[in-house]
């Protein structure tokens, strides 16, 4: 072999290795994928991975066609013979959408900068993809129960998927995808139609929601924390600070409260500085989550917040939080109490 021609094949081999190198370290352990094939890296992004698979899924995700009749039948539980038709030719996609589930890190890119325009248009597709899971895993019913365990586990970690847009409204859309899987299962469960490995398959599925954060809730209340409060400083500054705010919020408010007037009279480092008791509010909402009796302590900072202690620009954005605490508290323990009931499934 010319020495030219074996310089060649040893430059093809290091970059050969150092390419093999980048897929290996781009490969997630979800990803069940044969050695040595090229992963890109968006395949350790369920976000880009769920966009494929809804472009495929779009006419099956929207019911704006289904009449209020059969719209009514799937609230009940009831296919429509052509859906169901719809959900048998679809099974290469919505197995691409339950591949999508496994991997672990979901991030569609957010632009928390911008503050409560922030926009968040997946956290729609993701219930509707979470029906259509739940939809098609009653088809197969009385056919097929490992599909049916598959896609009601999917359903649940599409939940935590949903969770991990860091945003209250992201982790309460993945309590309520949560329940409609919860739902679904103890249906099994009471009629006995599930096997102890089926049962495993959507307890696996739990682990994911169950952590010392189900729901991402608590992260979710620190990423609104500092978003807000820098959006405000960064957002608002100059002479009419106040008034631009408070146009703002006029949408979100009674734009003739007083509190409005008041903010509209303010300037930039006015705003500012009351941005510094809104991170307090946040600090002390971020404490009372956690205390023994986190609803009691909730409630009592919503009495503050009420009475204007943590200052205007904190009454005005701040939401009340003793009812999102509420519910995944009450969320948690049902899926806590569905995982012993799975986990009671006898063997044979």
């Amino acid at each position: 072999m010319p020495k030219s021609a074996l310089l060649m094949c040893m430059a093809g081999a290091l970059v050969a290795g150092s390419v093999a190198a980048q897929w290996a370290d781009r490969r997630d352990p979800a990803i069940d994928c044969p050695p040595g094939i090229p992963l890109t890296e968006g395949r350790f992004n369920a976000a880009l991975q769920y966009h494929t698979a809804w472009m495929l899924l779009e006419p099956v995700l929207e019911y704006a066609e289904f009449t209020p009749e059969e719209l009514d039948a799937l609230d009940r539980g009831e296919l429509p013979e052509a859906y169901a038709r719809v959900l048998e030719t679809s099974q290469e996609q919505i197995a691409d959408l339950i591949e999508a589930t496994r991997l672990t890190h979901c991030d569609f890119g957010s632009q928390f900068e911008k503050g409560i325009g922030v926009l968040l248009p997946q956290l729609g597709v993701m219930r509707n993809s979470a029906k259509l899971l739940v939809n098609d895993a009653r088809r197969l019913r009385g056919s097929d129960m490992d599909a049916v365990a598959q896609r009601l586990a999917a359903t649940i970690r599409l939940g935590e998927h949903a969770s991990q847009s860091h945003t209250i409204i992201g982790s309460l859309v993945g309590v309520a995808i949560a329940e409609l899987a919860r739902v679904e299962t103890q249906k099994l469960l009471d009629a006995d139609a599930l096997s102890a490995a089926q049962a495993s398959v959507i307890d696996e599925a739990l682990g994911r929601v169950l952590t010392e954060d189900p729901f991402h809730s608590l992260d979710s209340i620190r990423t609104e924390r500092t978003m807000m409060t820098a959006w405000i400083k960064n957002e608002f500054t100059g002479e009419h600070a106040g008034r631009d705010l408070a146009k703002l919020l006029q949408f979100e408010n009674d734009a003739a409260a007083p509190e409005h007037s008041k903010l509209g009279r303010m300037n930039g480092e006015q705003v500012a500085s009351l941005t510094d008791e809104t991170s307090r509010a946040y600090d002390e909402l971020i404490e009372a989550w956690q205390a023994e009796d986190s609803i009691g302590e909730m409630r009592k900072i919503e009495v503050k917040l009420e009475e204007g202690q943590y200052g205007l620009v904190t009454k005005l954005l701040l939401p009340a939080l003793g009812s999102y605490r509420k519910k995944t508290i009450e969320a948690e323990q049902n899926l806590q109490k569905l995982r012993e009931d799975l986990r009671a499934v006898p063997e044979g």
